[in-house]
């Protein structure tokens, strides 16, 4: 089971901005557990999650793209549901907001086609180790393609790299300018990889409390995090990365906000500029976050925040059922 292995490895170290916070997310996100190579703040789930199920139906979806325009391959059916809701919800608090956009994704209409396709722009900040050290922000395309049967394709484009900010110039540039990653031929990010699956072949429960029973059923016995920081981190797995259907995605949402330390917050942006309901777990340091439409419940973005900043995320510009097929695999 080292398909998503595989993806994580060639992603940069992702420590905050010093020794203090390093060990404050490692310590949070590990739950003191010592991880050199894997450092998604997700702990863990693309491996232990995939133990859950394989999903074969699933709605199509489109999501906002950069501009605020819409994109993607859908069905006649998703284009109607997506006309269906272009108007605001109108709601007296953002968990009755959430409420309404679980109901408008559970009534989205399953997809058709031999392929599911998420594409989402990853964006990851990675601290470095020069002197003196700064910020390097790398941007990617990723897109991961699953059929009928459940066998998995993923695909990354070349990587972009940046300085966020005017100090990260400054401190590069005392540095000697070094390359980043983005400007080599041979970086590791973004490479194409097949990543065939063997899941189980089974369909996620429609409803919260079921979705909840499954998911802690499939919980592995040596994890030491809480039942909820479980939960969450299978339910960005299944968002993300698996094929579930409309209604399952909204029992996703519905059994996240019922948990212990789950907040909804009335507006937030992802990476790409876009705002939704931010559907939020952790505490004052560091924080997952999803970003939902509220106009239809799709998914925008899956975040971590540090210290109020994103340290890491998936941007969904795609997700859906398409006639589409994925480019060869090569070496």
């Amino acid at each position: 089971m080292r398909e998503f292995q595989l993806v994580d490895d060639v992603m940069p170290d992702v420590p905050p901005a010093d020794h203090a916070r390093v060990l404050a997310v490692r310590a949070e996100v590990l739950g003191g557990t010592r991880r050199r190579r894997r450092t998604s703040v997700w702990p863990r789930v693309t491996l232990a999650a995939a133990a859950v199920t394989g999903v074969l139906a699933a709605g199509a979806v489109v999501v906002p793209r950069l501009g605020g325009d819409r994109t993607g391959t859908v069905s006649p059916s998703t284009t109607a549901t997506a006309v269906a809701t272009t108007s605001s919800p109108t709601a007296s608090s953002p968990e009755e907001a959430l409420a309404t956009a679980a109901d408008r994704l559970a009534a989205q209409p399953p997809g058709t086609g031999a392929w599911w396709r998420r594409e989402a722009i990853r964006t990851r900040r990675a601290w470095t180790k020069a002197d003196p050290p700064f910020t390097v922000e790398h941007r990617l395309t990723e897109v991961v393609w699953i059929d009928r049967q459940g066998r998995r394709r993923s695909e990354q484009g070349r990587v972009s790299s940046s300085l966020p900010t005017a100090a990260d110039r400054r401190a590069w540039k005392k540095a000697g300018s070094p390359k980043l990653c983005g400007d080599h031929d041979d970086c590791q990010i973004g490479k194409v990889f097949f990543m065939p699956m063997r899941l189980k072949q089974a369909t996620l429960p429609e409803e919260a409390g079921a979705l909840k029973a499954l998911l802690l059923r499939q919980r592995p016995k040596d994890r030491v995090d809480k039942d909820e920081e479980w939960l969450w981190a299978a339910a960005r797995w299944i968002l993300l990365d698996s094929a579930a259907t409309p209604r399952a995605r909204a029992a996703v949402y519905r059994m996240l906000a019922g948990l212990p330390g789950a907040d909804v917050v009335g507006r937030a942006h992802d990476t790409e500029g876009r705002t939704g309901i931010a559907l939020e777990h952790g505490n004052a340091f560091i924080r997952q976050q999803l970003v939902i439409d509220p106009t239809s419940g799709d998914l925008l973005a899956v975040q971590t925040v540090v210290s109020g900043d994103v340290l890491d995320a998936y941007a969904v510009r795609r997700l859906g059922w398409t006639d589409e097929r994925p480019p060869e695999a090569t070496d």
